[in-house]
């Protein structure tokens, strides 16, 4: 996974000091959008209109909260706390929404032209994760967040971060275990032996 809370930084630098004006906000929205669709996607479950509806809502509540940002250096942080709020309470009304038979419908999983096999039982064993294990997950391994920046943007102590990203990544081997990919993940991965040697 790419960590792109760098990359964010980094384009924000250029936005200057806390007082934004009305092009400095937009330019600043503009930045903060993808990273913001991705990890909202990524919390709901991509591929839905529910995951869509969620990111959009992320993005309306940044706006209209905009003026409360007073660090632009702060705006990853802020911009994730507002995503993770709004992609944890979408992926928990899902659920209720679920439990009584009502689900929304999920595009044909696509990854890209060429997705593995492996890639797709990898992003299925994501999505089985609990929203708050893959809230955790996305922060800490996707975006780059530290234990005490995805504590922060979970509203938890960085020992419940701790905690539950190990969780996340216990079940998630499991479930590759089960489905196989880890073990043949870790027979691609192995080294060629160097035949070229003579012993």
């Amino acid at each position: 996974m790419t960590n792109e809370k760098g990359a964010v930084i980094t384009d924000l630098s250029r936005l200057g000091g806390a007082d934004l004006d009305i092009s400095t906000r937009a330019d600043l929205l503009a930045d903060l959008q993808p990273l913001v669709v991705r990890t909202v996607r990524l919390v709901v479950g991509s591929g839905s209109a529910v995951a869509e509806d969620a990111a959009q809502e992320a993005l309306l509540e940044m706006t209209r909260s905009l003026a409360q940002l007073k660090n632009v250096a702060a705006a990853p942080a802020w911009a994730m706390r507002i995503a993770t709020r709004v992609a944890l309470r979408t992926a928990k009304r899902e659920a209720h929404l679920s439990l009584i038979g009502i689900r929304a419908v999920r595009a044909p999983e696509t990854i890209g032209g060429d997705a593995s096999v492996e890639m797709l039982e990898l992003k299925e064993a994501f999505d089985q994760l609990p929203p708050r294990l893959r809230a955790t997950a996305v922060l800490r391994l996707h975006i780059g967040f530290s234990e005490t920046e995805t504590a922060a943007a979970l509203g938890c102590s960085v020992g419940t971060v701790k905690s539950q990203l190990h969780e996340a990544r216990r079940r998630l081997s499991r479930q590759l275990q089960k489905s196989g990919v880890r073990r043949k993940m870790a027979v691609v991965s192995r080294p060629e032996p160097d035949c070229s040697r003579g012993g």
